[in-house]
């Protein structure tokens, strides 16, 4: 608990305030993680990642009372998003068959009725890194199968990242543009594949800073640039490394190409 950042409390107090309000005894436990169990939450930058366990199956107007909660906290906290899972605590406690069924709030918004499945790195940062702030403690009795993981992740390298490049070297094109305006979206690229090279090598999982100071002790020194701007946007500060756009734009998807060639390279 520690950890946790006093804006995070502020944010959850008035959350659970409103949960206790529209949806009184609903909540059996509740968990953080992602950046803020990793102890790299970013004001304005992160999410606050958690995981509800609740006592019973959601009905449409428990969904419309939700609605309203998260509505409400992401107009009253618009840099704070909370994005997370309503899992019923009987499906929790089965979820070692495999996968049970969730409700996923992001950006404020209802994300539909989606699949938790054991195997995802949510689950598996949520078991090893989750930290319990409310309600009962829940057992989380499940095994990621770790291989089964990776072979997941790499998919979402070859399939997600593959076509995120893809998408932006095409001229002219709103993405290709991005890439030279959008700090969020130089920093979301070369960090999330510093990320999954993390993984595959470590068999851990680490924060986006945490995988930019791993990648500048393992990749070629003219990739330290890039690394650094992202680690840099990432934590908002101000002086940047480069005087051109264009040469950010070119190490950025330069580096991106290199990883996802590294990250192949480990399972060959």
């Amino acid at each position: 608990m520690d950890k946790i950042p006093q804006l995070i409390h502020e944010v959850l107090d008035d959350y659970f305030h409103l949960l206790e309000w529209k949806l009184p005894n609903l909540l059996e436990g509740y968990y953080l993680y992602g950046s803020t169990s990793l102890g790299a939450f970013e004001d304005g930058y992160s999410d606050i990642d958690f995981i509800a366990i609740i006592k019973r199956k959601l009905t449409e107007s428990d969904i419309k009372k939700l609605q309203e909660i998260h509505k409400d906290m992401q107009r009253k906290c618009p840099k704070t998003i909370l994005d997370g899972f309503y899992i019923v605590k009987d499906d929790m406690l089965s979820l070692n068959e495999g996968k049970v069924s969730s409700v996923r709030f992001n950006d404020g918004k209802f994300n539909g009725f989606t699949e938790f499945n054991k195997n995802s790195i949510d689950a598996y940062q949520l078991k090893k890194y989750g930290i319990h702030i409310k309600g009962q403690l829940v057992e989380f009795n499940y095994e990621v199968e770790w291989n089964v993981l990776i072979v997941n992740m790499r998919n979402n390298l070859n399939t997600y990242w593959r076509a995120w490049i893809s998408g932006r070297k095409r001229f002219p094109s709103f993405k290709y543009i991005g890439v030279l305006f959008d700090l969020h979206m130089v920093e979301w690229g070369v960090l999330g594949v510093s990320r999954l090279y993390y993984t595959f090598k470590e068999k851990d999982i680490t924060s986006k800073v945490g995988a930019g100071e791993y990648a500048l002790s393992v990749v070629p020194k003219k990739y330290h640039k890039i690394i650094k701007e992202s680690m840099r946007l990432r934590q908002g500060n101000k002086k940047s490394y480069y005087q051109s756009i264009f040469g950010r734009r070119k190490d950025s998807m330069d580096y991106m190409e290199f990883m996802i060639r590294e990250c192949n390279n480990l399972f060959e």
